[in-house]
């Protein structure tokens, strides 16, 4: 077998230009996973999570990515949170002052939207959160406690269907004398 011999310069330019082909190739793998990160990134605060990656949300090829691929309908796009109603008025209540907002008919409005505050008096708001409370709504299970059993399924249904009825004799004996018939 003969084996080429490389001067020492040929050698050195093959050498360099594996580096070279090694480096962009690197480079061009740490690209795509930035570009990846700023796409989660920009997803996720297009969704209203917090973002958990290392990426930039604001670059423009990610925004151009939520945009065209991730949702081009904006289907799935937060829905702004409507204006707050009444007015702000200052309380005060054994000593301690705060802000409240205020409806037409001079109830608090709920900063949070937790489905309790919004009865007509606080008395309501404490008789039914007790009454949940008491039911259980809204507890943790307790770590120490074994998940509960799945369901049983049902039995499977057997149906019993009729036989076919085989052709009578004579049928089957008739279609098998045509066929030997025609084979020879």
């Amino acid at each position: 077998m003969c084996q080429a011999r490389f001067s020492a310069e040929a050698s050195a330019a093959r050498d360099a230009t594996y580096s070279a082909a090694g480096d962009a190739r690197a480079a061009a793998y740490a690209e795509a996973e930035q570009r990846h990160y700023d796409r989660l990134a920009a997803i996720q605060r297009y969704f209203g999570q917090q973002i958990a990656r290392r990426g930039d949300p604001d670059a423009d090829h990610a925004l151009a990515f939520v945009e065209t691929i991730a949702d081009p309908e904006r289907l799935y796009a937060p829905q702004p949170a409507e204006a707050p109603i009444g007015r702000v008025v200052e309380i005060a209540y054994n000593g301690i002052k705060r802000q409240v907002r205020v409806d037409a008919n001079g109830r608090v409005v709920a900063d949070s939207d937790d489905g309790w505050s919004r009865r007509g008096t606080f008395a309501g708001d404490a008789e039914a959160f007790m009454a949940a409370k008491r039911a259980g709504v809204g507890l943790k299970p307790d770590p120490d406690e074994p998940p509960p059993a799945p369901p049983i399924p049902p039995p499977p249904m057997i149906r019993a269907e009729p036989q076919p009825e085989p052709p009578p004799p004579g049928l089957l004996a008739e279609a098998l004398a045509r066929t030997e018939r025609k084979l020879r």
